[in-house]
């Protein structure tokens, strides 16, 4: 879902708003352009899969990140693939049509995968390659680490906010879960540095208003 920029960096000033009961105080920075010039910008945009062997699937998870910043969730969208095929995309539906707070697009293409292969007791999890147009939470990182999925691909990461930093969530989970995680790939997409941008600017669409209706709940 990406990580949250802060205007609370201090622990100290995070603390004081908590305590208080105050609606903490959240600063995005203003993306450049628009999901319509967005979308145009994916349109003109010819994927160059032999520098960037992950262009074509990021390209589809960027789209769908577009699709669900349009309807009022947090911009970010992915799909499954096999044997080099897209078997299915999705986006995240944690806030509209209704709050689902758990329906991050990780969960939502994973959900639909078990469903699917809710008779195979051993569905070889590691042929299959989710991407996300954003780097997995933490929460979503669990999930893949109990689902198996074989390798799980995220178009961009903000390594700049004072949450992430150098560290990516991967780096960040308990060591139970880097245990059932092991045998997994997961990474940066190797997609162009334009792909990424654009992602970023997606996300940034969406991100103020997802969390401001996410703290009015309080």
């Amino acid at each position: 879902m990406g990580c949250i920029r802060s205007a609370a960096h201090s622990h100290e000033m995070q603390s004081t708003i908590f305590m208080s009961g105050e609606k903490p105080s959240l600063n995005f920075e203003t993306p450049k352009f628009s999901y319509d010039e967005l979308a145009q910008q994916l349109v003109d945009y010819t994927p160059d899969t032999e520098r960037y062997p992950h262009d074509e699937a990021s390209v589809v998870s960027v789209v769908e990140g577009i699709r669900a910043g349009r309807i009022g969730n947090v911009a970010v969208g992915g799909c499954l693939m096999k044997d080099g095929e897209i078997i299915s995309r999705e986006i995240s539906k944690a806030v509209a049509p209704f709050h689902r707070t758990d329906l991050h697009v990780e969960m939502v293409l994973l959900n639909e995968l078990e469903e699917k292969l809710c008779d195979n007791k051993k569905p070889r999890m590691r042929d299959y390659t989710l991407f996300t147009s954003q780097e997995p939470c933490p929460m979503c990182l669990a999930r893949i680490c109990f689902n198996q999925v074989g390798k799980t691909y995220y178009v961009y990461r903000d390594g700049n906010s004072p949450e992430a930093g150098a560290q990516t969530n991967w780096d960040r989970l308990p060591p139970g879960f880097k245990g059932l995680g092991s045998r997994l790939v997961i990474e940066e997409a190797q997609c162009s540095p334009e792909l990424k941008e654009i992602s970023r600017q997606v996300w940034l669409n969406s991100i103020g208003p997802a969390v401001n209706e996410f703290l009015d709940r309080y």
